[in-house]
């Protein structure tokens, strides 16, 4: 979601005797401030747009908190009146940081913004609102501390900011999973939910990033918290892209000489995105052929417009210690070796898990 008005960020200046005092910083947020949100969130009192703005209320309090920010956004909900960017009232779909008023609206109604958003239960919804919030601060932290990776360049782009953003959301994402307030299935439904939200058309003013993009700036956000090899309850970080646990063994786990986990893995889906393109060509070529000059220009500007879509993914690993190689479930693919695992995940395991062969 963007800053709602892109402008060049303002450093602030030192202070000098006769203006006022800048705030005293806030007290530094803590894992048990964490886990106490994480309680909140599954509080069933009250009306759901209650329990919402108390959460995300009690959660910008904790960003602040987090940043250490020298000052602290107004939240806004539906119907707030709103004072910056050319916004008097706030209104669904409104998510936006406004950098002039430092005004944070928070409007957005998941249900009827993300599809995938529909079926899922109200605390679930809440935290894709928490990884909203978060990103949003991003933006006003961004001004604040800078862009991180993302402050390079030539000149400021929306892509850079959005970027930017979502890299800080992969930090603070991190420091929940690391506090202990947020589970590694909690963490992949939500990133999945928020990286189905971006714009990924080239031509948008507010181009987000392609999923691709957004995930690996959450993901290095992610990774400044996270070390392979941690333990985040009975889950491991095994790279960047993926987690896994162990699951129970039977019979036939020692007689195949074969481990199994479950895992959590970012995979880049593109078949419906060369089927889009493919599509749009052919029509393509025959408007430019029977139609109008402006038919072809048309259908010209909506090439290779069709989205890869990025999503972590629950599956089954199964590693074969005896021969090193390992099968992913439901991946189109057999038993392959070790090393062509594109994740790198199975080497991980098998280096980790697999028992070490005494010398012939």
């Amino acid at each position: 979601m963007p800053a709602c008005a892109l402008m060049p960020t303002v450093l602030a200046q030192p202070w000098a005797p006769g203006q006022e005092p800048p705030p005293p910083p806030p007290k530094p947020a803590d894992p048990a401030q964490a886990r106490a949100l994480d309680t909140l969130r599954k509080d069933t009192q009250g009306s759901a747009n209650d329990r919402r703005r108390s959460y995300l209320r009690a959660a910008h309090d904790l960003l602040h908190r987090y940043w250490a920010s020298r000052e602290q956004p107004k939240l806004l909900f539906e119907g707030d009146k709103a004072e910056g960017c050319g916004v008097t009232r706030v209104e669904h779909p409104m998510a936006f940081y406004c950098p002039p008023s430092k005004e944070l609206a928070m409007a957005l109604n998941l249900r009827r913004s993300v599809k995938s958003a529909r079926g899922k239960t109200d605390n679930e919804l809440l935290l894709l609102d928490l990884a909203v919030l978060a990103h949003e601060w991003g933006h006003h932290v961004n001004r604040e501390l800078g862009r991180g990776p993302y402050g390079g360049g030539l000149g400021l782009t929306v892509k850079q900011e959005e970027l930017a953003a979502d890299w800080r959301t992969g930090v603070f994402l991190g420091w929940l999973l690391t506090s202990g307030a947020l589970g590694v299935e909690e963490f992949a439904q939500t990133a999945n939910l928020l990286f189905e939200m971006g714009d990924y058309e080239r031509i948008s003013l507010q181009h987000h990033g392609y999923p691709k993009d957004r995930f690996e700036a959450l993901t290095r956000g992610l990774a400044s918290q996270l070390k392979v090899g941690q333990r985040l309850g009975d889950w491991t970080v095994d790279t960047q892209e993926a987690f896994s646990r162990p699951l129970p063994a039977d019979p036939l786990d020692q007689q195949l000489g074969r481990r199994r986990y479950q895992v959590q893995r970012f995979e880049i889906d593109r078949s419906q995105q060369i089927a889009t393109n493919v599509l749009g060509g052919l029509l393509g070529a025959a408007s430019c052929v029977w139609g109008s000059q402006q038919q072809c220009l048309g259908m010209a500007m909506e090439q290779g417009k069709g989205r890869a879509h990025g999503s972590y993914t629950r599956r089954e690993l199964t590693l074969f210690c005896s021969s090193g190689s390992f099968d992913v479930n439901e991946d189109d693919f057999g038993v392959q070796p070790l090393r062509r695992d594109g994740k790198g995940q199975a080497a991980v395991l098998a280096a980790r898990d697999c028992p070490v062969r005494p010398p012939s």
